[in-house]
């Protein structure tokens, strides 16, 4: 049973976009008695962070109080949505992410990633992505994950990335901010959520977990009682409204 006094997780999904990788972490969070739900975004469309922005609004418009988690593609998106004035925002949850390009050389990955190459095999992706959490299981969700979206939106995803610098946002979020890092996350560098806490006006609460990048997915019961327990948190009042609608 869900605990109706708690604000609803929204999440936002990673690269694939299609939310099929947070079904574990759902289920634990429903465990835990947090509501939680995920926006999928247009498959078939190569959206840029800016577009998607603009998309996702809306419909955060139209929900009851909620938090909003970013995890790894996106971070930069909820940061961004954190500074435009969702009056039933209530905090905002960080995972594995950045708040600018998480790689160096970023203008030469996104030439290669502009050209119509196939997509690398899912075995060495899910040995980068999930390190020794990696699973037969774990990767057949990945790959099911990945073939759901185009290869030509997957790499526009993938460029976006290495363009994207929000961090002159991060002093405009005024909500409280949730940061999980992973102690095995080979593919962002430890400063990448370090930067985004140094950004902030306000400290963010940080833990670092035992896992991999898919943080989410290799460890849902802990990250979801991590998650669950900030929730709770705000639950006894110690959060400021956002501010007004612009």
């Amino acid at each position: 049973m869900t605990n109706s006094s708690a604000p609803l997780l929204i999440i936002l999904p990673g690269l694939d976009g299609s939310g099929r990788l947070s079904v574990p972490f759902m289920h634990a969070l429903e465990a835990q008695g947090v509501e939680s739900q995920v926006i999928a975004y247009p498959k078939d469309r190569a959206m840029g962070y800016d577009a998607l922005r603009d998309w996702l609004r809306p419909q955060l418009l139209r929900q009851p109080p909620f938090v909003l988690l970013g995890e790894s593609f996106a971070g930069p998106l909820a940061i961004m949505l954190g500074t435009t004035g969702l009056t039933s925002l209530r905090g905002i949850i960080l995972s594995t992410t950045f708040a600018r390009a998480p790689v160096p050389a970023p203008s030469v990955l996104a030439r290669v990633l502009q050209l119509p190459l196939p997509l690398p095999p899912v075995a060495p992706l899910a040995r980068l992505l999930l390190g020794r959490w990696r699973t037969a299981s774990l990767e057949g969700a990945l790959r099911d994950a990945l073939a759901g979206t185009s290869p030509s939106v997957l790499r526009a995803r993938a460029v976006e990335t290495l363009r994207i610098d929000v961090r002159a946002l991060l002093p405009l979020v005024s909500t409280p901010v949730l940061c999980l890092h992973a102690n095995e996350d080979r593919l962002l560098q430890a400063s990448a959520l370090r930067s985004i806490e140094h950004g902030l006006q306000q400290p963010a609460e940080s833990h670092l977990l035992d896992g991999p990048h898919l943080l989410l997915q290799a460890q849902p019961v802990e990250a979801a009682a991590r998650v669950a327990s900030w929730l709770r948190t705000l639950d006894r009042g110690t959060l400021p409204h956002a501010p007004p609608e612009a």
